[in-house]
């Protein structure tokens, strides 16, 4: 049986879709089946999974790209309101199998700008709790959920808002979830309102909470710990960790302030989901993401421009850069070369490779 895993911060810009996009690559190619749900209206996942990069190739014209893709794969609100309302689509997940191990797959519900109109009467229906829609929200987690049989992972990537209700049945419903930070103060301000936004899903969604006599919602996910994006590195690059053995980045000294100052909110945090069940515990998370401080889960270090950029022309997340895409896709006369360590492209791949794969090493523990 496989996880559901949320990703959420009502605070945008913080890298959560890099994320998803990347481990989702990573764990694919150690074999795994992951299903990708992209439940943002801005579907910046579902242009990445279908390797757009231009506002032409994203564009709504009946010849583009985005059309072709889009009137082949189900959305997500095509694919919720088969179950909500009782609605025919016979579009299937879009999909991409690794060409590292045979195993692996990628599956993704695509995002879809009319999330707004469900979002709208998915509130009302929660609101208004009558006997001919009580049952709703039970079959809004049951059509998820139900993936759990066909996949290792589900990865949600969520928008960045505290009030919509789409977000709070996603995260209600998943097994855990996690939160992209960034090292800055409007981070810092997110994180010392989680236990707020969290309070206020619960207060919502109460009266629709499982129970022996009635079919609801889990109102049980389980915090994994932030996950800090974008973090700046000096010049020099790694240094080695002489306690493990393992390349650690070296983050300038802002930086590492601004991750002290968030992991003593998230542990303000923790703490308080953790008495409402709703959080790991610290033995746990250590046990989890090993060489890791709680509840810190990884510090990954900002991409150049130039290796987002050729990953985005590439239609590959950063992790499945290789040197011939590099070469094919960069756009200046720079030397791109991620294979010589003294480069700062290759410092940035490694550091960001490693960091990624270190998250991916401890999200693999959750299904063993």
């Amino acid at each position: 049986m496989g996880k559901i895993i949320a990703f959420f911060n009502h605070k945008g810009g913080v890298g959560k879709t890099t994320l998803v996009h990347n481990l989702g690559f990573i764990l694919a190619d150690r074999g795994y089946k992951v299903l990708l749900i992209d439940a943002d209206p801005q579907m910046n996942l579902t242009a990445a999974m279908y390797g757009l990069s231009t506002s032409v190739e994203y564009s709504t014209d009946e010849d583009s790209r985005w059309n072709e893709n889009t009137n082949k794969y189900i959305s997500l609100s095509e694919y919720l309101n088969i179950a909500l309302r009782d609605m025919d689509c016979n579009k299937k997940f879009f999909s991409i199998k690794s060409d590292k191990n045979e195993a692996g797959v990628i599956d993704l519900i695509s995002g879809d700008i009319n999330l707004s109109i469900i979002e709208g009467d998915l509130f009302g229906v929660v609101k208004s709790k009558n006997d001919l829609t009580k049952n709703i929200p039970n079959k809004f987690e049951h059509t998820i959920t139900k993936q759990k049989a066909n996949y290792n992972f589900i990865f949600i990537d969520t928008s960045p808002s505290g009030s919509s209700i789409i977000n709070a049945l996603m995260i209600m419903l998943s097994d855990y979830f996690i939160a992209p930070v960034s090292p800055s103060f409007f981070s810092l301000q997110a994180i010392d309102n989680l236990s707020t936004i969290f309070q206020n899903w619960t207060d919502l969604l109460k009266d629709y909470e499982t129970t022996m006599g009635f079919k609801g919602i889990s109102l049980r996910p389980k915090f994994l710990g932030l996950v800090v994006q974008m973090a700046k590195r000096f010049t020099s690059g790694n240094i080695i960790n002489e306690d493990t053995g393992n390349n650690q980045n070296n983050f300038s000294q802002s930086t590492e302030k601004w991750i002290e100052d968030l992991n003593v909110s998230v542990m303000k945090f923790q703490k308080w989901a953790f008495s409402r069940d709703m959080s790991i515990s610290e033995e746990y998370f250590k046990q989890t993401f090993v060489n890791s401080k709680p509840f810190i889960v990884q510090k990954c270090c900002d991409f150049t421009p130039q290796l987002r950029s050729i990953a985005e022309k590439a239609a590959v997340p950063v992790v499945n850069l290789t040197q011939d895409l590099c070469k094919t896709h960069k756009d200046s006369s720079a030397s791109v070369d991620i294979n010589n360590d003294r480069n700062q492209y290759a410092k940035s791949f490694k550091s960001i490779s490693e960091s990624y794969n270190a998250i991916a090493d401890g999200l693999t523990k959750l299904i063993k």
